[in-house]
C-alpha cells in the first residue's frame, strides 16, 4: 500500500509543487481512496517519510496555525525514485479486487514507452512460468479421486493468471492511448487546484468521462475541452 501512495505523491509533485491536502482531494475525487483504502493519515505519513528520504523538500509554508499549508516539491532524487516505483508496480501481480496496479495508468507517462513495454513483457514471462508450474501440479494433483475443492482451487489459480496475462497484453496493445490519457491527467493537475473541488456524483462523472474521451480522440481540441473539464470539476 505505502508504495502506491508514495508513487502518487511523487507523481503529483513531479507536475507541480503543492500541499498534502490537494493530493488527498485528488485521490478522493477520483475514488482512489475507496479502491485501495488510502487514508488521509497514510498520505501525510508518506509525505513525512519522503521528505526524510530526500525525495521531496519543503518549499514554503502558507498561512499559520491549523490552516497552515506546507508546500512540497520533488527533488531530482525523487524523480528517479518515482520511475523506480512505477517499474516495481508494473512487476507486481494483479488481484481481482483492490489491486493498486489497476490505478497505475496516470503514472505511465513518467517512463519511456519502450521501458514500459520491456518491463511489462518481463512480467508476462514470469506469469507464463507461473502458469506452467500450476498446470504441471494440476496434472499431478487433479484426478478422479481428488476433492472438488482441489480441482476448483487449481482452476481459479490458473484462470487468475490467464486474466493477468490478458490484462498486461491489453496494456501493451493500448499503450499509446494509455499514455495519452496519462498526459491528459497531468495537464489537468497542472491547470487545476483540487483543494476545493467537490466529490463527483455519478451523473457528473459520466459527463466528465465523456469529456476525457473527447480530449483523447481529438488532441487538437484538448485546450478547449480541458477548460470545460475544469469547470465541471468546480461545480
Amino acid at each position: 500500500m505505502i508504495k502506491i501512495i508514495k508513487a502518487l505523491i511523487l507523481y503529483y509533485l513531479s507536475i507541480k509543487p503543492t500541499h498534502g491536502y490537494e493530493i488527498q482531494k485528488f485521490i478522493q475525487i477520483n475514488h482512489m481512496d475507496r479502491w485501495t483504502k488510502i487514508q488521509s493519515g497514510s498520505i501525510y505519513y508518506a509525505i513525512n517519510k519522503l521528505e526524510k528520504q530526500g525525495f521531496i523538500v519543503l518549499k514554503e509554508e502558507i498561512g499559520s496555525g491549523s490552516k497552515a499549508r506546507k508546500i512540497y516539491e520533488i527533488t531530482d532524487k525523487g524523480r528517479i525514485e518515482l520511475k523506480e516505483l512505477v517499474k516495481k508496480e508494473l512487476d507486481n501481480e494483479l488481484y481481482t479486487i483492490g489491486s493498486d496496479k489497476f490505478i497505475i495508468y496516470p503514472l505511465l507517462n513518467k517512463l519511456d514507452k519502450q521501458i514500459l513495454i520491456s518491463q511489462i513483457n518481463n512480467h508476462i514471462n514470469k506469469l507464463k512460468d507461473k502458469m506452467a508450474y500450476l498446470e504441471k501440479w494440476q496434472s499431478i494433483k487433479v484426478n478422479d479421486d481428488c476433492l472438488d475443492i482441489e480441482r476448483i482451487s487449481f482452476e481459479m489459480m490458473i484462470k487468475n493468471v490467464e486474466y493477468q496475462i490478458m490484462w498486461h497484453n491489453s496494456l501493451i496493445e493500448e499503450m499509446d492511448k494509455c499514455i495519452k490519457a496519462s498526459c491528459e491527467i497531468s495537464d489537468l493537475i497542472a491547470n487545476f487546484d483540487f483543494t476545493n473541488a467537490e466529490p463527483i456524483e455519478a451523473s457528473t462523472n459520466d459527463s466528465i468521462e465523456s469529456l476525457k474521451q473527447e480530449i483523447l480522440n481529438n488532441p487538437e481540441s484538448a485546450s478547449e475541452k480541458l477548460e470545460e473539464l475544469i469547470k465541471k470539476l468546480t461545480k
